[in-house]
């Protein structure tokens, strides 16, 4: 029976490879990577494996993820439907799946009879640095019995976690002109009429083929010397091999003769970096030559009617723009973020709370101890001495830890409590007096009268007082206490040297930027306004002559960041309102605006409705009238408030906005040869979205974001 079996087997595996349902796996040479690399167990069934090729690429390199499913024939007999292959996720990567082979490949390997399943992903990373690949989970159910109506056994697998290094395109020989491209590349010129007229736009194209990422492709730069050009349309034509990522990216520009006659479009070349080369690669296209005739003729400026970048103009110097001679005073931070505010609110409700609290049964009182109720006991006319002798005996246990029975039968009770701390005097007295009651309570004859309550009391109050861990305690607070204003003192005696320092070197930077602006040596003036407002963040003067001195200067990203910085500080400032209004930029919408509004406003009324609100809630818990309606609006009332406190302290700090300092056009991916977008104005103020290395995504006025070089960008907080 065996023996059919496998026949029957082997006629079914050479019909499939017959039929070409299934491939037979070729010489190991031609296997997948994937299958000539892995380590199989062939006590399992199922082998799960993943490899990355290569491991080491270069940003914008493609590295071929692969994963091999082998099946054995036992298992794929088994198997009533398909397993569940779930991908790993990346996150930081820019991910393609490579199209599957069609049949699964079929052969021997290592001496054993494999069905194997290969998948593929294409990973390109956006900016240098290791990346962790987790593994991929692979889950398959097999039937328990070989019965048709036997239950299925669920298995998951993982594959193997993998890393990819991605090196930084070097620097060393990168021509000016390189945008960005990586992979290998060809260049093709070409033009929709090879005959124009003069006014009459032609399209030309240019189409660039090759192996890598066409997505990432940046627009060339074309050139044509008698003729006006304006980008328009791209497209983009993907394909991939089972195993590389290829295609082709069509730039048109509209072309506008100017002059007629015979006309040639030069050959355009196209920078790429070749990673397998390791080297920077020229494509150079064909020229082609057009015929223009006669026509209306072209304004010469008419390229700029839709640039790619709108130029800055240089900023207005107005004649009335002065600096403020002095410092003035530092403007307050919200008090927000300030414990003492946040406590105060935080306790204001605790007067109600107590109000409603009140009525309920109050807790029993604590047990006295046995100290406490032998000193009652000295107060009482009659006790029986057996009853204060244990009351005594309890009250030394717990405060030495000692059995007074037991050390005076022993003898050592003397030596017990000196060892305790306490005197000679003392020690003997217990002994006496304790030798006496037991004299008292378990002799039959009453030759002498028992020890007083009150004595005893007097002496367990004694012992009390000279024990040694009461001495040592206060002994050890004693040296802490009188520590930390030891420590305080010194802290502040090295750092008063440090502030007096600091405090001159901010008068002398104050006094040369003012030197400096009068000689007219703006850019000196703004560096030395620019150390004095960074030793004195809080002073919205200083903020402003840093940007008065930059606007003279003509940097208008450093005046937009000293005139924002003291805009903040100083809301209701109408001239340094007007200072803005100077930039081309707009500085009243969006991020760069700053409502008139004293940062101070909405918490001092926030503070003042929330303690006065919670003062009547708490006098109408006391007087036991309903109160939780009015509360619940209070919360309400009180939420709103700290919200609009907390926007105005953000508006206030503008930790994460920035001003950028030159328009370079927004990216739709952090890389360089991502596709460009809008291009900010210079002074333009945006808020930070994410950072991701040395790229920030930033949304400016008018819904605009994408990713900038964080290079090109000023912070409007803290630097």
């Amino acid at each position: 029976m065996p023996r059919v079996r496998h026949a029957a087997k082997q006629l079914l595996l050479a019909t499939l490879l017959a039929t070409g349902i299934i491939a037979p796996v070729a010489a190991s040479a031609q296997y997948p990577p994937v299958v000539s690399r892995s380590r199989l167990d062939p006590s399992k069934g199922v082998n799960f494996h993943a490899i990355l090729l290569p491991d080491t690429v270069y940003v914008g390199q493609q590295a071929t993820y692969q994963i091999g499913v082998f099946l054995n024939q036992e298992v794929r007999q088994r198997l009533r439907r398909n397993p569940e292959f779930v991908p790993p996720e990346t996150r930081s990567l820019l991910v393609y799946d490579l199209p599957d082979a069609k049949a699964p490949l079929v052969g021997t390997i290592d001496g054993r009879a494999y069905e194997v399943h290969v998948f593929q992903r294409a990973f390109f990373a956006l900016s240098p640095g290791r990346y962790e690949i987790p593994p991929s989970r692979l889950t398959y159910a097999l039937p328990q019995s070989a019965s048709f109506f036997s239950r299925e056994e669920s298995h998951a697998m993982r594959s193997e976690a993998l890393s990819l290094v991605v090196l930084p395109v070097p620097t060393a020989g990168r021509p000016a002109d390189w945008g960005g491209a990586v992979g290998e590349w060809r260049a093709a010129l070409r033009v929709d009429s090879s005959s124009g007229r003069v006014g009459d736009p032609l399209v030309v194209t240019l189409r660039i083929e090759g192996r890598g990422n066409v997505t990432l492709l940046p627009r060339p730069r074309l050139s044509v010397g008698w003729g006006a050009l304006v980008p328009a349309d791209e497209r983009v034509e993907f394909d991939s091999t089972p195993s590389t990522l290829r295609g082709a990216k069509e730039f048109d520009w509209l072309l506008t003769p100017r002059e007629a006659g015979r006309r040639e479009i030069p050959s355009q070349r196209f920078v790429y970096f070749n990673p397998v080369a390791r080297r920077f690669e020229l494509a150079l296209s064909e020229a082609l030559d057009v015929a223009v005739r006669e026509g209306e003729s072209v304004a010469e400026d008419s390229a700029a009617a839709a640039p790619l970048l709108s130029p800055e103009p240089p900023p207005s110097t107005g004649p009335t723009l002065a600096v403020r001679p002095d410092l003035g005073t530092s403007a307050s931070r919200s008090w927000v973020r300030a414990p003492w505010f946040v406590a105060l609110l935080l306790l204001a409700p605790l007067p109600a709370l107590a109000g409603v609290i009140r009525r309920r049964p109050r807790r029993a009182r604590a047990v006295p101890t046995h100290a406490q109720r032998l000193d009652d006991a000295s107060r009482a006319p009659f006790i029986d001495p057996a009853a204060v002798r244990r009351l005594t005996h309890d009250a030394l246990r717990d405060r030495t830890g000692l059995d007074a029975g037991l050390a005076l039968a022993e003898g050592t009770l003397v030596a017990d409590l000196r060892h305790e701390g306490v005197t000679v005097e003392t020690a003997r007295r217990a002994e006496t007096l304790l030798r006496l009651l037991d004299a008292a309570v378990f002799s039959g004859a009453r030759s002498a009268p028992p020890p007083s309550a009150a004595d005893l009391a007097a002496l367990v109050t004694s012992i009390n007082e000279e024990a040694r861990r009461g001495t040592t305690r206060r002994a050890r607070r004693g040296p802490g206490r009188r520590a930390v204003p030891i420590a305080m003192l010194v802290v502040f005696a090295a750092a008063a040297p440090l502030l007096a320092r600091q405090e001159d070197d901010a008068a002398k930077s104050w006094a040369s930027a003012h030197t400096a602006f009068a000689g007219q040596d703006y850019a000196l003036s703004a560096r030395h306004f620019l150390d004095v407002a960074r030793v004195r963040p809080s002073h919205p003067n200083a903020w402003a002559n840093v940007g008065t001195s930059a606007w003279l200067d003509a940097d208008t990203a450093r005046a937009v960041q000293g005139w924002q910085r003291a805009l903040r500080l100083a809301p209701a400032s109408l001239e340094l309102r007007d200072r803005l209004a100077l930039v081309r930029a707009v500085q009243d919408r969006g991020a760069a605006r700053v409502p008139p509004v004293p940062v101070q406003f909405p918490t001092i009324l926030l503070l003042l409705v929330w303690c006065a609100g919670w003062a009547v809630i708490a006098r109408r818990a006391w007087s036991g009238r309903p109160a939780a309606m009015r509360a619940a609006w209070l919360v309400a009332v009180g939420s709103v408030g700290f919200a609009a406190a907390a926007w105005l302290d953000d508006v206030q700090r503008a930790d994460q906005f920035v001003v950028v300092v030159r328009p370079e056009p927004l990216r739709a991916l952090p890389v360089l040869g991502a596709e460009p977008g809008a291009a900010p104005l210079t002074g333009e103020v945006g808020r930070v979205l994410e950072r991701q290395g040395a790229w920030a995504h930033i949304r400016l006025e008018g819904q605009r974001q994408g990713w900038i070089a964080a290079e090109l960008l000023l912070p409007l907080g803290d630097d």
